[in-house]
Protein backbone atom coordinates (compact mmCIF):
# COMPACT_ATOMS: atom_id res chain seq x y z
CA UNK A 1 0.00 0.00 0.00
CA UNK A 2 1.42 3.40 -0.63
CA UNK A 3 2.26 5.67 1.75
CA UNK A 4 2.17 9.30 2.18
CA UNK A 5 2.82 12.29 4.14
CA UNK A 6 -0.12 13.39 6.84
CA UNK A 7 -2.18 15.16 4.00
CA UNK A 8 -4.27 17.10 6.56
CA UNK A 9 -7.92 16.94 7.79
CA UNK A 10 -10.45 15.12 5.61
CA UNK A 11 -11.59 11.73 3.56
CA UNK A 12 -8.37 10.42 1.72
CA UNK A 13 -9.03 9.30 -1.16
CA UNK A 14 -6.58 6.77 -3.02
CA UNK A 15 -6.34 6.31 -7.15
CA UNK A 16 -4.78 3.42 -8.49
CA UNK A 17 -4.42 3.11 -11.78
CA UNK A 18 -3.24 0.03 -13.73
CA UNK A 19 -2.50 -0.84 -17.69
CA UNK A 20 -2.11 2.31 -19.77
CA UNK A 21 -2.99 4.73 -17.03
CA UNK A 22 -1.29 8.08 -16.62
CA UNK A 23 -1.80 9.77 -13.36
CA UNK A 24 -0.29 12.69 -14.34
CA UNK A 25 -2.96 12.91 -16.98
CA UNK A 26 -5.17 12.16 -14.75
CA UNK A 27 -3.84 14.64 -11.68
CA UNK A 28 -4.20 17.40 -14.35
CA UNK A 29 -7.59 16.48 -14.92
CA UNK A 30 -8.84 16.80 -11.19
CA UNK A 31 -7.41 19.80 -10.94
CA UNK A 32 -8.86 21.35 -13.31
CA UNK A 33 -12.48 20.45 -12.47
CA UNK A 34 -13.18 24.12 -10.59
CA UNK A 35 -16.16 21.21 -8.96
CA UNK A 36 -13.43 19.95 -7.30
CA UNK A 37 -11.82 23.48 -5.49
CA UNK A 38 -12.18 21.35 -1.90
CA UNK A 39 -10.11 18.48 -2.97
CA UNK A 40 -6.34 18.64 -2.92
CA UNK A 41 -4.57 16.06 -5.11
CA UNK A 42 -1.17 14.85 -4.84
CA UNK A 43 1.16 11.88 -6.00
CA UNK A 44 2.57 9.06 -4.12
CA UNK A 45 5.71 7.67 -5.86
CA UNK A 46 7.27 4.59 -5.40
CA UNK A 47 10.52 4.75 -3.10
CA UNK A 48 13.89 4.99 -4.47
CA UNK A 49 15.67 1.63 -5.58
CA UNK A 50 19.21 0.48 -4.51
CA UNK A 51 21.65 3.46 -5.44
CA UNK A 52 18.72 5.66 -6.88
CA UNK A 53 18.66 9.50 -5.02
CA UNK A 54 15.17 10.14 -5.15
CA UNK A 55 11.70 8.43 -5.54
CA UNK A 56 10.60 6.04 -8.21
CA UNK A 57 7.37 6.32 -10.61
CA UNK A 58 3.96 7.57 -9.47
CA UNK A 59 2.42 4.47 -7.59
CA UNK A 60 -1.05 6.44 -6.74
CA UNK A 61 -3.02 9.87 -6.54
CA UNK A 62 -4.17 10.89 -2.92
CA UNK A 63 -7.14 13.01 -3.23
CA UNK A 64 -7.64 14.95 0.06
CA UNK A 65 -11.22 16.18 -0.02
CA UNK A 66 -12.15 18.60 3.17
CA UNK A 67 -15.82 18.72 2.44
CA UNK A 68 -17.49 15.12 2.50
CA UNK A 69 -20.18 16.41 -0.07
CA UNK A 70 -17.30 16.61 -2.94
CA UNK A 71 -16.96 13.10 -2.83
CA UNK A 72 -19.71 12.46 -5.55
CA UNK A 73 -18.17 15.48 -7.83
CA UNK A 74 -14.68 13.20 -7.21
CA UNK A 75 -16.13 10.16 -7.97
CA UNK A 76 -17.58 12.04 -11.30
CA UNK A 77 -14.86 13.58 -12.34
CA UNK A 78 -12.70 10.19 -12.00
CA UNK A 79 -15.61 8.58 -14.38
CA UNK A 80 -15.34 11.02 -16.87
CA UNK A 81 -11.57 10.91 -17.32
CA UNK A 82 -11.69 6.97 -17.71
CA UNK A 83 -14.74 7.40 -20.03
CA UNK A 84 -13.02 10.08 -22.05
CA UNK A 85 -9.99 7.78 -22.35
CA UNK A 86 -11.63 4.35 -22.55
CA UNK A 87 -12.03 3.50 -26.00
CA UNK A 88 -8.34 4.58 -26.97
CA UNK A 89 -6.76 3.21 -23.80
CA UNK A 90 -6.63 0.17 -21.42
CA UNK A 91 -7.32 1.23 -18.27
CA UNK A 92 -7.99 -0.47 -14.62
CA UNK A 93 -9.04 2.26 -11.73
CA UNK A 94 -8.83 1.34 -8.10
CA UNK A 95 -10.36 3.60 -5.87
CA UNK A 96 -10.06 3.48 -2.06
CA UNK A 97 -11.39 5.13 0.91
CA UNK A 98 -10.85 3.31 4.16
CA UNK A 99 -11.00 -0.50 4.17
CA UNK A 100 -13.65 0.00 1.33
CA UNK A 101 -12.34 -0.20 -2.43
CA UNK A 102 -13.66 -0.15 -5.43
CA UNK A 103 -12.10 -1.57 -9.11
CA UNK A 104 -13.67 -0.61 -12.78
CA UNK A 105 -12.14 -1.78 -15.56
CA UNK A 106 -12.52 -2.70 -19.22
CA UNK A 107 -16.38 -1.31 -21.21
CA UNK A 108 -17.41 -0.56 -17.30
CA UNK A 109 -14.77 2.69 -17.97
CA UNK A 110 -17.20 3.93 -21.10
CA UNK A 111 -20.08 5.12 -19.36
CA UNK A 112 -18.71 8.40 -16.75
CA UNK A 113 -22.42 8.02 -14.75
CA UNK A 114 -22.49 4.51 -13.83
CA UNK A 115 -18.46 4.68 -12.92
CA UNK A 116 -20.01 7.63 -10.84
CA UNK A 117 -22.88 5.70 -9.63
CA UNK A 118 -20.69 2.62 -8.61
CA UNK A 119 -17.92 4.74 -6.85
CA UNK A 120 -20.77 6.28 -4.62
CA UNK A 121 -22.72 2.82 -3.97
CA UNK A 122 -19.62 0.99 -2.63
CA UNK A 123 -17.70 3.79 -1.66
CA UNK A 124 -20.33 6.28 -0.34
CA UNK A 125 -21.11 9.85 -0.50
CA UNK A 126 -19.84 10.52 2.89
CA UNK A 127 -18.08 6.95 4.94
Amino acid sequence: MPISPDPGPGTRVEIILTGDGSYNELRKWLRGDEDLDGVRVDTVEAPPLPGQMSGGAVEALIATVADPGLLGALFGAVGGWAAARASTRRTRIRVKVGDREVEVEGPALRDPEAVARRLRAELGEAP
